[in-house]
């Protein structure tokens, strides 16, 4: 009997983590981007909210949230690798794959894919970068 193909989630699932973050390490890393902390939030697929008081929330990574944090230092160390600041995540670019987005906010439409395709983006930079000998 053929074996049923793997969902995308389960495809997921199978992957090693990259470096997983704390909740300490991703708040530094949201204040270092100068993300507001709803949008944060909003960028790890939290499922609550700001505590009425505007207080973050204690609690601890899913699995799947362990996985979209482990993007989050590979696109810093990209940032830093290329000498762009975290003022680039936040300017809306006009050409693919943003398509008149800021990266930031192709993160939060796409999800993961959004990542990735930050993240291949700044890898294609940093070659670029690289191949000028700069």
């Amino acid at each position: 009997m053929a074996k049923a193909p793997e969902t995308a989630e389960q495809d997921l699932a199978k992957r090693p983590l990259g470096r997983v973050l704390s909740a300490r390490q991703f708040w530094d890393l949201m204040e270092r981007w100068r993300i507001p902390d709803a949008t944060a939030l909003e960028l790890i697929e939290f499922p609550g909210k700001l505590g009425k008081a505007g207080k973050r929330p204690r609690f601890r990574f899913t699995t799947r949230q362990q996985r979209i944090t482990s993007y989050l230092p590979a696109i810093e160390e990209a940032l830093e690798a290329i000498g762009k600041d975290q003022a680039w995540l936040h300017r809306k670019i006009a050409t693919p794959p943003f398509n008149r987005r800021s990266p930031i906010e192709h993160m939060l439409t796409r999800k993961m894919d959004g990542m990735t395709d930050v993240l291949r983006v700044l890898n294609r930079e940093a070659m670029r970068v690289a191949l000028r000998g700069e």
